[in-house]
C-alpha cells in the first residue's frame, strides 16, 4: 500500500503533505522522516501533529 506523511499545524489547522519522498516507502522510512520533521520543528514547541495515511489511489 502507498503511503505518505502529513504534517498539520495546529494553530492554522492546515495539512501539509511531506512531498519529497518516495510514494513507495516504507512506514519505518515514513517514521524516520517524521523523527526529523519533529526535531527541525522542535523550536515551535507541539504545535504540529504528523500522520501517515494512505495515497488517494487506494481509495479508488
Amino acid at each position: 500500500m502507498r503511503l505518505k506523511l502529513i504534517a498539520r499545524h495546529i494553530r492554522d489547522d492546515q495539512d501539509y503533505e511531506i512531498d519529497d519522498i518516495d510514494p513507495d516507502a516504507d512506514v519505518q522510512t515514513l517514521l524516520s522522516r517524521m523523527e526529523e520533521e519533529i526535531e527541525a520543528n522542535r523550536a515551535e514547541g507541539s504545535n504540529w501533529r504528523f500522520s501517515i495515511v494512505p495515497h488517494e489511489e487506494v481509495y479508488k
